[in-house]
């Protein structure tokens, strides 16, 4: 207690001495008047965006303010009636205490109260530690910049006090800066990347550090929507759906490791979706958004305080319409009439005339969701969240990128059944039909393709999160966090990006001789749920010096109906490969952090950070696949992995300015079913786990007047058993030499560990602010990754005969001879660019109440070039290298227009009208035989308009 009326006391003489200092405000004219442009926030924040603004000191408790927010105002006020409005509705008041400071709180405001146990905020002066929350400002200066609140720590804080290396945006910033999924943060994080894994676009899989998913895993990186991991798409690695980055409180992306403070274990890090809570205050938006490609949105949110502080409602809707920028132009600029679509039959049966005039890379969905929050008594709080959304496009528009002319494979082999005319199996690996595709593709250029197939894509993806809170005291806090979430996804896909059937993924059937279903029954893609429940202890001791956080967690995800995935490969079809996989998870995990001046005062500044999780995972799996000759059946494979993972840190608050931090953390993701392997020793694969090393410092420097934040953080990863994957083959020839197939192969996909991996790197975030209008922004990201040891098991294939390796061309085993070894540990690193890099401006200029403010924004992302190869070098697929690309986002913001409540905004994204690829799914030199890639989006425009009510 006598310390923290000491602490009290001493801030007290700090905001009287930086009084002293400066200028008065109030001096006898409290209805002095002043320009405010303060955004719609927290409180905690608006109130120090406010004490910057009206040059003066505010003192509040951390604890009065949390969880409230204010109105937004622009224009010139009267400097108390400012703050009245900034107050109103929340239960607070202030009181004048001298001519530049003024306190704010439920009692009679005085720095002291509560007999000096009350921990007072200077926002000026003061920075935060990890228990405070709200916006640090520096008062005696013209301009300051800004902290966003986090909860990385899974409670409130200023992301300049947490030991943590995140980014985040805030509502606000989302809105500037067009961001509306996963791949409109890529550029804008440092070390993070977005990837569909060669599948559909929107299955957006973001990779931190390295660390990501491979084809059939669980992701390295979770997406959380309101603090519950969303529900992984059974095949292609979506989280959840399109729609779930619009009304958010927050966007938050936590880089490194996260499980002793988080329900799911991940080893890269997590992206933490907060949607809007409902308020006390009725008020909503409505907005409209029109661009080019036929670009249609309509968002709308509508909050409503049913009964005032014990029953808030809010409801959010978004619907997006755009035509695709990738236009089928049919067979004819290939030099044919029709094309072979899936059929039984082959490319001997029906044919169809193609699919001249559809679009690919389209938009088509909605979302919406519905908050209630009802507080029965002062303690209790239940948070009840559920959501809906509906996305149906004609899919990606995958571009066929190369066949080699120098190996046998299954694109020549598809080509000729398909247009050669009369068939000649003496010309079955003939290479001149597949040149002319690809070399006719190359002229028309990726925005103009051909499919065999009528894609589309269906997702449906719905849930129901509730978050009960008891606050048994202001420091203690149990939290139970349970959610009920489904997926139905289908879709047709051509894989190859061509007129070729080499390649096809089709919604399946069940045929005669499965097991899963009787003749006729369709499947889905994707038909699962996954049921979640947390129990959380949130609190603090030892007078606030202990925070800590204990928890259970259960995760169980199942199937709800038939799932598969069929094929139309090298003309043959297959009315699917059907899987049933259960993922079942439990853990336990505790993280605490010790301020150690409770055991020294010479150790004042310092902190030690620990975590403990034990997690156990159990997976179910089964297949049935009627296309596999060698293992067509296989059932309850059963795995369990039990595994402790931790966290240990330090951190030391050298300055009020100033945070150094290190730790090392313990990270694992659990093995898994692979239902696509074709051979009997590629069904399962082996947990992974990384060591990660990091050094951090968030600092507030000066240079001159000016205010710049300089962030910076150095971590060494160490990998084991890295799951990687990649296509495979798999001999069926009978013993008499004959083949059940076209191609002699079961063709599936391995998924393999590769035996050990580093990685090491460098990123900075900095923000300088020369004057009160201007904000400039860098983010750089340095990146160096290298295999250790990556051997891979080297099957027979009658097709490839030789493939390249760290130790020169390996000669590829013929059906009947024993595999051998491949070394791979030379290759470039998986989906991880050297170097990236982001620089932005923005300049705002307030134009007074009767005309509102204007802003001027532009982003440029550089990304350096990547290699998206995982079992091969760059000499047999050069193509793997995605090169690198610079893209430039610019954007004008009319706020308040002439007054009123209306917003305009102009955007423009890719502005230079960069052709980029942002994927490329390579295997030229396995039996596939051919590569594929995917484009960035073209130059898109816009113009969106919002008008708010009830602010």
């Amino acid at each position: 207690m006598l310390g923290n009326l000491h602490r009290a006391a001493a801030l007290a003489i700090v905001a009287t001495l930086l009084a002293a200092a400066a200028p008065p405000v109030f001096a006898g004219e409290p209805e002095i008047q002043k320009s405010f442009s303060i955004e719609a926030q927290p409180l905690a924040t608006a109130l120090s965006e406010f004490a910057r603004q009206a040059d003066l000191q505010i003192l509040f408790r951390p604890d009065a303010v949390s969880g409230l927010r204010s109105e937004r105002i622009l224009g010139t006020y009267p400097v108390l009636a400012t703050l009245e409005r900034l107050l109103q509705g929340t239960g607070l008041r202030y009181e004048v205490l001298d001519e530049r400071t003024v306190a704010v709180s439920q009692a009679p405001a005085s720095p002291l109260a509560d007999g000096g146990a009350m921990r007072t905020h200077l926002a000026q002066a003061e920075t935060p530690r990890a228990d405070t929350v709200g916006t640090k400002a520096v008062a005696d200066q013209a301009v300051a910049i800004e902290e966003v609140v986090v909860t990385a720590n899974r409670r409130e804080e200023l992301i300049q006090s947490v030991p943590v290396a995140i980014t985040a945006f805030d509502a606000e910033q989302l809105r500037q800066q067009n961001i509306g999924s996963a791949t409109d943060i890529m550029g804008k994080v440092p070390s993070l990347t977005v990837t569909s894994n060669g599948t559909q676009r929107n299955a957006e899989v973001v990779v931190i550090r390295g660390q990501g998913q491979t084809f059939l895993s669980s992701v390295g990186v979770v997406n959380y929507f309101a603090e519950v991991p969303l529900l992984q798409g059974g095949i292609t690695a979506n989280q959840g759906g399109p729609g779930t980055f619009f009304d958010l409180e927050s966007l938050q992306v936590l880089r490194g490791p996260q499980g002793t403070l988080f329900g799911r274990n991940t080893t890269g890090g997590a992206v933490l979706l907060g949607p809007k809570k409902p308020t006390n205050e009725l008020e909503g938006y409505a907005q409209v958004q029109f661009g080019n490609y036929n670009n249609r949105e309509y968002e709308a949110a509508l909050n409503v305080p049913v009964i005032e502080d014990r029953l808030l409602m809010r409801a959010a809707f978004k619907h997006v319409e755009r035509d695709g920028f990738t236009k089928d132009v049919g067979p004819g600029p290939y030099g044919f009439s029709d094309v072979c679509v899936p059929n039984p039959g082959g490319c001997f049966a029906n044919r169809s005339p193609g699919f001249a005039g559809k679009d690919y890379d389209d938009k088509d969905y909605w979302h919406g969701r519905i908050g209630i929050t009802f507080r029965p008594t002062e303690h209790i709080e239940n948070y009840l969240l559920g959501y809906y959304g509906d996305s149906r496009d004609n899919g990606n528009g995958a571009v066929i990128t190369d066949i080699p002319t120098d190996t046998q494979n299954v694109a020549k082999i598809a080509s000729n059944l398909a247009y050669l005319r009369p068939f000649n199996p003496a010309r079955l690996f003939d290479s001149t039909i597949s040149q002319q595709v690809l070399a006719r593709q190359r002229q028309l250029g990726p925005r103009h393709v051909a499919m065999n197939v009528d894609q589309f894509s269906k997702l449906k993806t719905w849930g129901v999160i509730d978050t009960l809170s008891f606050q048994f005291t202001d420091a203690l806090t149990l939290r139970n966090i349970a959610s009920y979430q489904r997926m139905e996804q289908n879709f047709a896909w051509d894989q190859d990006g061509s007129i070729l059937p080499i390649l096809s993924s089709l919604p399946p059937f069940v045929a005669a001789g499965n097991p899963f279903g009787s003749v006729g029954d369709e499947a889905m893609i994707t038909d699962s749920s996954q049921v979640t429940e947390e129990l959380q202890l949130l609190g603090e001791v030892l007078d606030g010096n202990l925070d800590f956080a204990f928890g259970v967690y259960y995760s169980n995800q199942k199937p709800e109906g038939l799932q598969a995935a069929g094929s139309f490969n090298a003309g043959s079809l297959n009315p699917g490969l059907f899987y049933d996989v259960e993922n079942r998870s439990r853990a336990l995990y505790s993280q605490a952090t010790l301020n150690l001046g409770t055991l020294s005062n010479a150790l004042e500044k310092l902190s030690f950070t620990a975590g403990l999780r034990y997690t156990k995972d159990r997976i179910i799996g089964s297949r049935y696949a009627s296309n596999y000759f060698v293992i067509p059946l296989v059932q309850n494979v059963e795995l369990e992995y039990s595994e402790p993972t931790w966290t240990a840190g330090l951190d030391y608050q050298a300055s009020d300015d100033a945070l150094f931090y290190g730790k090392v953390t313990r990270g694992y993701k659990a093995g898994g079913f692979n239902f696509y392997g074709p051979r009997p020793l590629a069904l399962t694969f082996r947990p992974e786990f990384v060591t990660s090393y990091e050094l951090g410092a968030k600092t507030d420097l000066r240079l001159g007047n000016m205010p710049l934040r300089f962030n910076v953080d150095a971590y060494y990863v160490d990998y084991e058993d890295m799951q990687r994957g990649g296509a495979d083959s798999y001999p069926n020839v009978r013993p008499d030499g004959t083949c059940p197939n076209a191609t002699c192969l079961d063709q599936g996909a391995s998924k393999f560990n590769a035996e050990g991996a580093r990685i090491q790197g460098v990123e900075v975030e900095s923000i300088l602010r020369p004057i009160e209008n201007l904000e400039l922004s860098l983010g750089y990201a340095y990146t160096d990754a290298k295999f250790t040891s990556y051997i891979v098991d080297l099957a027979p294939d009658p097709l490839v005969r030789q493939i390249d390796s760290c130790n020169g061309p390996v000669a590829v085993p013929f059906p009947g001879q024993p595999s051998t070894s491949l070394d791979l540990s030379c290759i470039p690193f998986q989906y991880v660019p050297e170097h990236m890099a982001n620089l932005g401006a923005r300049y705002t200029m307030v134009l007074g109440e009767e005309v509102g403010s204007l802003a001027f924004g532009a982003v440029y992302s550089w990304v350096d070039r990547a290699f998206h190869g995982g079992a091969m070098t760059p000499n047999d697929d050069p193509l793997a290298w995605v090169g690198a690309y610079g893209t430039l986002n610019l954007s004008l913001d009319w706020s308040e227009v002439f007054g009123s409540r209306l917003d305009l905004r102009v955007w423009g994204t890719n502005v230079t009208d960069k052709l980029y690829r942002v994927m490329a799914a390579p295997g030229t030199r396995q039996a596939s035989g051919f590569a594929h890639s995917v484009y960035g989006e073209p130059r898109m425009y816009g113009v969106s308009l919002r008008y708010r009510f009830g602010e």
